[in-house]
């Protein structure tokens, strides 16, 4: 089955690859200016660089399928959880039915999870390779994991003082 990527999916991923690569390059000189660069810099910072890019690209589609599996099911806010949590009717009544999500949130949940999993699985691999494998710099592996959320972060702080300014 094949899936056909909303924009938002290929927008985000190009901006998470496009500033892994910046951020990448950056540490190559930083290893560089410190004297420490070799071809396993290189090579683990492309690998790590990779996996990194790679981890958000499957965190995004999961999350496009989770949403499309919903298809147009309106959750609880958590107030409402709360409120209908704290009623004895509710109560009484998620004793009876287990769970009181439907069948599409209940898919949505299993699919994030399984991603979820299957990715950490997939960063734990890398990360056991790059730090095993002689030719991998076991440092430039492991930072660019970091990286997207950094980008995240930067993105949404100049975002928001675009938006007071």
């Amino acid at each position: 089955m094949l899936i056909k990527l909303q924009p938002a999916v290929k927008q985000e991923t190009r901006r998470i690859a496009y500033g892994t690569l910046i951020l990448t390059a950056i540490m190559i000189v930083v290893f560089i200016v410190i004297g420490r660069f070799d071809l396993t810099v290189l090579w683990g910072a492309l690998l790590g660089a990779a996996a990194a890019t790679g981890n958000f690209f499957l965190l995004a589609v999961s999350v496009q399928q989770a949403a499309e599996k919903m298809n147009g099911v309106q959750m609880e806010s958590f107030a409402e959880k709360d409120a209908r949590e704290e009623s004895e009717e509710a109560n009484q009544e998620q004793k009876q039915d287990a769970s009181a999500d439907t069948p599409e949130i209940r898919q949505a949940k299993r699919g994030m999870q399984t991603s979820y999993t299957l990715r950490m699985l997939m960063l734990a691999a890398t990360a056991i390779i790059g730090v095993t494998v002689s030719v991998f710099h076991p440092v430039a592996t492991l930072v660019p994991f970091l990286f997207p959320q950094l980008i995240i972060y930067l993105w949404n702080f100049t975002q928001s003082h675009r938006k007071e300014g």
